[in-house]
Formats: C-alpha cells, sequence, structure tokens
C-alpha cells in the first residue's frame, strides 16, 4: 500500500511514506519550527518514493495526547489532503501507537510529557488498553505500579519518567524501552489493522485527542471565573 504517516504528539515530529516495502522517512526536533518544516518534509518523502498525493491509499497520524501544536499542524494537513483527493486520514490514539512495539508485553504503560512534572499515561496488556488516558504527576502514577511485577515503560518520555518513578518509590519494577525516534511505522500498522477491520477513518468535524484543555482555556475560563 501507499501511504504517508506523520507524528506529531510531541515536539520531536516524524514524517514517512511508503510504497509497499519501501519506506521514507524524516525526523525534526526543531521545536515550534517544525510548522515551516512539515509540508517541505512531505512533498520530499513522497518524492523520494516517486508518489504523489493522488497515489496515497490513506494517511495516519498521532491523533493525540501531546502538543496542541503539532497535533493540529498535522491534522491540518492531513485534512488538506482529504480535502483535495479524496484520501482517507486515519487517526491513533498517540499512547496506542508508542505502546504498539510492546504488544507482546503483560504489563505496559506509555508515556508522553504533559506539563512540568506530569504525564499523559494509559496502561496496556498485549495491545489491549487497560485504562483511559489521563495525566497525572509522577508520583501519583508510581502509586499505581506493581512492586512485584515487572512494568514495561514505552513512550519518547519513557526514560525520564522511569527515573522520576524510580527516585520516588526505588521498589518499583520498571524497565524502560523506547524502539526508535518515532512511532511512524506503527502508524502504518494500526492504521493498516483499522482498514481492515472495516473502521471509518476520520470525518471533517474530527479533531485531535485532547487530555486536557489548553493553556489559553485554562486562562480564559480562570478570567471568566473572576468576572
Amino acid at each position: 500500500m501507499k501511504a504517508l504517516a506523520i507524528d506529531c504528539a510531541v515536539s520531536r515530529i516524524a514524517i514517512a511514506s511508503k510504497s509497499d516495502e519501501s519506506t521514507v522517512k524524516i525526523v525534526y526536533d526543531i521545536g515550534i519550527r517544525q510548522s515551516e518544516k512539515l509540508l517541505p518534509a512531505v512533498d520530499f518523502v513522497m518524492g523520494e518514493l516517486g508518489l504523489t498525493p493522488s497515489q496515497l491509499d490513506y494517511t495516519c497520524l498521532t491523533l493525540g495526547p501531546g502538543s496542541f501544536t503539532g497535533l493540529r499542524l498535522g491534522l491540518s494537513t492531513l485534512k488538506a489532503l482529504t480535502l483535495a483527493c479524496g484520501t482517507p486520514v486515519y487517526g491513533i490514539p498517540s499512547l496506542e501507537a508508542y505502546a504498539f512495539p510492546c504488544s507482546k508485553e503483560e504489563s505496559v504503560i506509555s508515556v508522553i510529557e504533559a506539563k512540568e512534572d506530569e504525564y499523559f499515561y494509559q496502561f496496556f496488556s498485549k495491545g489491549s488498553a487497560l485504562t483511559e488516558i489521563e495525566d497525572k504527576a509522577v508520583s501519583d502514577i508510581a502509586g499505581l505500579l506493581s512492586q512485584e511485577q515487572r512494568t514495561l515503560v514505552t513512550g519518547p518520555a519513557a526514560q525520564v519518567f522511569a527515573d522520576g518513578v524510580r527516585q520516588v518509590s526505588p521498589l518499583i519494577l520498571l524497565e524502560d524501552f523506547y524502539a526508535g525516534c518515532d512511532c511512524t511505522g506503527s502508524l502504518f500498522a494500526l492504521a493498516e489493522q483499522r482498514m481492515a477491520s472495516g473502521a471509518q477513518p476520520l470525518q471533517d468535524y474530527d479533531g485531535p485527542l485532547y487530555a486536557r484543555k489548553s493553556e489559553a482555556e485554562l486562562v480564559l475560563e480562570a478570567k471568566n471565573t473572576k468576572a
């Protein structure tokens, strides 16, 4: 199949294109400058495989939680391709995508840095989600982890999170693991699983999956409360 994937959940953004067994990928760790690079990167990875937008069977991306700016940027880019060429776009929850390489493990926690000492997290077992997506401080999440069963930590924040937990609760059995610098390969696999099962792609009105309100929304709420 021919496809395009964007991992835009964190500041390090990855863009990958595939044509059957061939894949081309670019990763940028440049913070807010990712908006300058995304469209040229899309053109480049597709061009390297000789693909045009009209040839794509589907597109996919990390839907959230994650960076408000990155998620909106990625989704607007792929929806533009949908409008132009009718290409279906599949949104994969970010924590599910990061946990996918660990789908054979009994106990997995997938994590993304949220704010300061807080993380978005979700528990998985053998590829199935056990909990909803939440965000809490390291000390609060540590209280949910087992001291008897090893838990594999995955996601872009795996090592930092695991180190934080060990400082709080040294007896918790953790192993940090993060395969590669992005999850575009997982996005392709999960999107094609959804397609095979008949799942519907994102609709025009579908937006990013946010697990918390943006800073702008919190400020507005605070102003309204004072008023």
